[in-house]
């Protein structure tokens, strides 16, 4: 039973705990109290409120000696199997047959975190149960294959006799490792801490991977997983003494204090100045390839106040458009896109500018920008407007507590972890840091600002400057090392080692094979069909009219905040203006305006707002997904108190941004950072760029979201960034008339969520705006979906039998691989049903083939209510072998067979998913979007009760479905160069991701 408590002397504390102190957390309404277990040392932070989100979470200080990847490996291994739960995996049994509103585990530079979430009360105390045990009592200790499969493991080929290397962390390190991003990390912390865990990779370097014994693995587990070194909260609207006595009975109890030795030493001051490289793949020119870094460490963690002013600080002078340190870089050409990062998750955080797309010889030029101009900065002091914007924003974003699809209780809780870890008086510091906001206010202009930058940015000893350069091929090289380096092993090898090898391999073959016993399985909690609730969640839109244009208000609990959107119909465009829509969503908000410069209008929006953005949005019809609308959407959020200050700046940006010659200069900047940004994304999300590609094969909502954000759009991009100066008289034509035809109040809907108390405030305050809109013609018709159906129709009439198979290389050293079809062409209706069919392929038939025995990192499928499906992979070392397992997803469901106990587990994981609690904007967010594509609850409520009383035969008559979707016969892999070489044979066509 759930109950909360406002004071301590409403609950008995247990006597086996120590009552260290308890604090008001006025900024959550919530009480905090902080418990030390007496017999195991284990420390307790709970937080009692009236969320019914509950998250539980156990931390671990787990600083690695070494980057062989022990404390991410241990991560994963807890959770296959333990003593009371010693079924495979009991970490994927409840992710498909609970409730969870989160369910993960995260390694950090110095920590491990298992956090779980539910909203039902019997749910979360199963997963306590289970991750408990998990971590208490793994059975890692008695089954050396869990190590194997996760960490790393021998494979001889059967066929060449040749030695491999896999293994699911291996991979996904492999994947991590692909990118510059992650090599830049790695080795910058190795130069500013090469003395602290922190100059270590604690996920694991793919070249060290290999050194980890099962013995050392073991130890480490041994030396930190007890509760003497554990960091444990509970978080929300739960009963305190009921868990405070479980956790004793079940698991404290059993443990003796111990000194785990875990502290993180301080790193002295370093300074240097030192170059690496990247891979790239053998087609990509290296040119303009290069990234430089300015990288200092700034303090300690503790000290949370000098820490949120130097986040203020990289804002206002870094990341903010137009924030002088980065504009000064950008206008010397130094790079195509400048950021900047503070890494707060350790005890020595450290700040850093990037500079990504340039040339090594420039370093020194760089390094001298940053300085002069924050010198310039400090002598004539930060701009206090831009500084309390920064600080209004900021402030905003705290008490909105929007922690969009994750339990609000999750994200205290990691920020929780960044003091207690270090600290055990500061524990609940951040998670009440409300009273900072005004005293950072009044900190402008006293000197403060411009001290924190002499101090930790100037002045700093504790430096490195880090060049980082493009190597063709070095991944391939890496490769045929390890490949030299193995066959030199494997020449080494007695028979009787080989004997053993292959022993090995055979017996972590059966693990894998052979699944749970009915006896183990049996021992995981499990909920019942009637834990489910079958109502809906209902839909709130209610139809209203503003001058004339239709209102969508969405009457929801907002605690004085107001979330718009002016949607503007543009679904009558040609396919031309499509590419052009994309490129004004790139810098509206982003340029000057007629009245101010692009920096102080983006200062203002922060002083008044929670932000204005732009995008565009695609709504398909529930019943026709041929019919797609596209809008033009601006969205916006304030306190509806400020909103009479904010509104306005959305007709400024609209109707008086300066798309001319005066913005030549930042617009090209624009361009050029978002191909870097592009670039970036293309490579590390794989898997969403191969089914994007994939499904633009057949589907007009995919082949419209290819145009905006995928190659083509790109290709758009790039071509004007390098001939902007022949292009620009076209491009800003284009624009102009974009603004001039669409932006009008005859294709104007809105959609309004504010709570009942502030509807007419907000709708006032609306309405002045709406008024200054101009008019127009309306919507006409829909030319793209026509154009758009006739470009698949040539591509559906010009395919070969057979699959139609896509390679696009990567400089990265795993694949990403997708197939992708459409059910309702093969005339087969949404069901529910396919919910409950994605958690048994994505948890149970595509986990176990294609993570377990293939080794990648990930695999799921995605069925949409258009018909538009896909099975991706991600991090992958394989590929045809994927795409095969993919081929028998049809036999596997021909022939399922499951008792009703097995599934109603993969219902209950459905209906999990389903049931994510909404935020005020997301239950906005939602509404208006089954309202555009003519979704009601009578649509809702049909799919939930076909997902909640779906049968072995449903899912068996699922196959159809899944055949449906391969008999599309379209796949497209982004992958390695050197493995989609390998298998040229098997694409019709193969090229460059970025050529």
């Amino acid at each position: 039973m759930s109950k909360s408590i406002k004071n301590i002397e409403e609950v008995n504390i247990p006597q086996e705990y120590e009552l260290v102190f308890t604090k008001e957390l006025k900024d959550i309404k919530a009480l905090g109290i902080y418990l030390k277990h007496k017999k195991s040392g284990a420390r307790l932070a709970l937080i009692s409120n009236e969320d019914e989100n509950k998250v539980f979470s156990i931390g671990f200080r787990t600083p690695p000696e070494d980057s062989t990847g022990v404390a991410h490996i241990v991560e994963h291994t807890v959770l296959c199997g333990s003593k009371k739960y010693p079924s495979k995996d009991p970490f994927i049994e409840m992710a498909k047959g609970s409730l969870n509103t989160f369910l993960n585990a995260m390694t950090y530079p110095d920590k491990t975190i298992y956090p779980v979430a539910s909203c039902n009360d019997k749910d979360f105390k199963n997963l306590m149960n289970v991750y408990l045990d998990a971590v208490f009592y793994p059975n890692l200790y008695t089954n050396r294959a869990i190590f194997e499969q996760e960490g790393w493991h021998y494979e001889l080929d059967e066929e060449t006799g040749e030695l491999k290397i896999n293994g699911v962390v291996y991979n996904e390190m492999k994947g991590a490792f692909s990118s510059p991003d992650e090599v830049e990390d790695l080795r910058v912390r190795e130069a500013l801490y090469p003395d602290s865990p922190y100059g270590i990779e604690s996920g694991g370097d793919p070249e060290v991977i290999p050194e980890l014994t099962y013995e050392n693995y073991v130890a480490f587990h041994k030396r930190f997983y007890h509760p003497s070194n554990s960091y444990i909260i509970l978080h929300g609207n739960f009963d305190i003494e009921e868990r405070l006595d479980f956790l004793d009975k079940e698991y404290l109890s059993d443990f003796d204090k111990i000194d785990p030795k875990s502290d993180i030493p301080l790193q002295k001051p370093v300074s240097k100045d030192f170059t690496d490289s990247y891979s790239i793949a053998e087609s990509e020119d290296t040119k303009e390839k290069t990234f430089l870094s300015y990288n200092v460490v700034t303090g300690i963690a503790t000290d949370t106040f000098t820490i949120g002013a130097l986040q203020l600080l990289r804002f206002v002078l870094m990341d903010a458009p137009g924030a002088p340190v980065k504009k000064a870089l950008i206008e010397a050409g130094i790079g195509k896109e400048i950021s900047s990062s503070l890494s707060i998750h350790m005890l020595q955080p450290n700040f850093s500018i990037h500079a990504t797309g340039t040339e090594a010889e420039r370093k020194d030029e760089f390094v001298q920008i940053i300085e002069d101009t924050l010198k310039k900065i400090v002598a004539e002091g930060v701009d206090e407007k831009k500084l309390t914007s920064a600080i209004n924003y900021s402030e905003f974003k705290y008490r909105e507590q929007d922690a969009g699809r994750y339990p609000a209780g999750l994200l205290i809780g990691i920020n929780m972890y960044t003091t207690w870890l270090y600290d055990d008086n500061m524990v609940f510091d951040l998670a009440d840091a409300g009273q900072n906001f005004d005293l950072l206010r009044a900190k402008i202009g006293t000197g403060y600002f411009e001290d924190l930058i002499k101090t930790y940015l100037l002045e700093n000893e504790h430096k490195v400057v880090f060049t980082l350069v493009p190597e063709k091929n070095k991944n391939e090289k890496f490769e045929k090392e390890l490949k030299e380096k193995l066959e030199k092993y494997r020449a080494s090898l007695s028979e009787e080692d080989i004997a053993l090898l292959k022993e090995r391999a055979e017996k972590l073959r059966a693990f894998q094979e052979e699944p749970s016993s009915a006896e183990d399985m049996e021992k995981l909690p499990t909920l019942e069909r009637s834990d489910i609730s079958p109502d809906i969640k209902p839909l709130k839109n209610i139809e209203k009219e503003l001058l004339n244009a239709p209102l969508i208000w969405h009457k929801v609990n907002t605690n004085k905040i107001m979330y718009l959107r002016l949607n503007f119909d543009i679904s009558d465009m040609s396919a031309e203006e499509l590419k052009y829509f994309g490129i004004l969503s790139d810098i509206l908000g982003l340029i000057d305006t007629e009245k101010r410069g692009y920096s102080d209008y983006v200062s203002e929006t922060l002083m008044y707002t929670g932000g204005i953005h732009t995008n565009i949005e695609v709504y398909t019809n529930n019943t026709d997904k041929n019919k797609v609308l596209l809008n033009y959407s601006v969205s916006f959020k304030s306190l509806v108190s400020q909103a009479a200050m904010g509104l306005p700046l959305i007709l400024e940006m609209l109707y008086t941004s300066k798309i001319n010659k005066e913005s030549d200069k930042r617009i090209v900047e624009i361009l050029r950072e978002n191909l870097s940004g592009m670039e970036m994304d293309f490579e590390t999300s794989g898997d969403r760029m191969s089914a994007l590609i994939a499904k633009s094969h057949f589907s007009v909502d995919a082949r419209m979201g290819e145009k905006l954000s995928g190659l083509s759009y790109y290709k758009f991009v790039k071509n004007l960034a390098e001939n902007f100066d022949s292009e620009k008289e076209e491009l800003y034509k284009k624009l102009n008339s974009l603004i001039k035809k669409y932006f009008v109040k005859e294709r104007l809907i809105i959609s309004l969520t504010v709570d009942e108390e502030n509807y007419d405030e907000a709708a006032g305050k609306l309405e002045a705006i709406v008024k200054e809109i101009p008019n127009g013609d309306k919507t006409g018709e829909s030319l793209l979906c026509e154009k758009i159906k006739l470009e698949i129709d040539k591509i559906k009439a010009n395919k070969k039998s057979g699959l139609l198979a896509k390679g696009y290389t990567a400089s990265g050293q795993v694949q990403y691989v997708s197939r992708a079809g459409n059910f309702v062409d093969a005339g087969l209706p949404y069901t529910g049903v396919l919910n409950v069919l994605n958690v048994l392929l994505s948890y149970e038939y595509l986990w176990v083939n294609v993570r377990v025995k293939g080794g990648a990192y990930g695999c799921y499928s995605k069925f949409n209510r258009n018909g538009d499906s896909n099975f991706s992979s991600y991090r992958d070392p394989k590929l045809m072998e994927t795409n095969e397992v993919y081929e028998n997803m049809v036999r596997y469901l021909e022939n399922f067979e499951a008792d009703e106990k097995e599934v109603t587990k993969f219902v209950i994981g459905a209906v999990g998913s389903a049931d994510i609690p909404l935020t005020p904007f997301a239950d906005g967010e939602r509404s208006f979007n089954a309202y555009m594509s003519e979704i009601n609850e009578a649509c809702i409520k049909k799919s939930r009760n076909e997902m909640i009383n779906t049968t072995a035969a449903d899912l068996r008559e699922m196959a159809k479905y899944v055949k449906a979707v391969l008999d599309e016969k379209v796949m497209v892999v982004v992958g390695s160069e050197a493995k989609i070489k390998e298998n040229a044979d098997k694409f019709d066509e193969v090229s460059s991701l970025l050529s």
